[in-house]
């Protein structure tokens, strides 16, 4: 009798022991996922605009706008004065609704710009802007905020059409001195990166991961 229970009591461990191996197996369920990327029109296209090279040389010396694949680039000049104004220096054609704003700002170089004003102004009224994104330096760095008919308290909504983009440049002064006559000749005292985001879905501000 007893031997009959030791062989149960066996066969039962062995039991266990079988279902607990099934327990303690791995479970794997496999999904596949596939990321097709289309090539399409940009909702923003930059360009220069009628006050800077190109299509005026006369504003080369001071300042220059031009496209790059991912955005844009803006060469200014400043100097010691109270503020320093770039009109229709870039042109911005929107190709589809969408709600436009600062996702981050960054800044190297001597302190040199204490306030950056962005105007963007139909080309049919260039003194009226409906948006004015103003990124103010404080302690190291930008805050943005946003101003003008098109505005919400954190970007600019804006209809498909064509845009002059007008700049707005208030230094630190005083700048140390310098004999240089144009920026073509100029040492880079400061760079600001803007990045930019445009919300095509809704006029939201959704911060991009850097």
């Amino acid at each position: 009798m007893v031997n009959r229970r030791r062989g149960v009591l066996i066969v039962g461990l062995a039991v266990v022991a079988a279902v607990a191996s099934i327990v303690l197996a791995d479970v794997i369920f496999v999904y596949t996922g596939t990321i097709n990327a289309y090539n399409i029109r940009s909702p923003l296209i930059f360009d220069s605009g009628p006050n800077a090279p190109p299509a005026s040389s006369a504003a080369a010396p001071y300042v220059s706008f031009s496209q790059t694949g991912t955005g844009f680039t803006v060469n200014l000049a400043i100097t010691n004065a109270s503020a320093i104004y770039y009109y229709e220096v870039g042109q911005l054609t929107v190709t589809a609704n969408g709600f436009l704003y600062v996702n981050d700002a960054t800044i190297t170089g001597s302190a040199g710009i204490g306030a950056l004003y962005i105007y963007i102004t139909p080309t049919s009224n260039p003194s009226s802007p409906v948006c004015t994104i103003t990124l103010t330096y404080s302690s190291g760095s930008l805050t943005a905020s946003y101003s003008g008919s098109s505005s919400t308290n954190n970007g600019c909504s804006l209809l498909a059409g064509t845009y002059y983009i007008n700049i707005k440049v208030v230094p630190i002064t005083p700048l140390p001195a310098s004999s240089v006559l144009s920026i073509s000749g100029a040492s880079l005292y400061e760079s600001i990166t803007v990045n930019f985001g445009y919300n095509v879905v809704n006029n939201g501000q959704v911060t991009v991961p850097s």
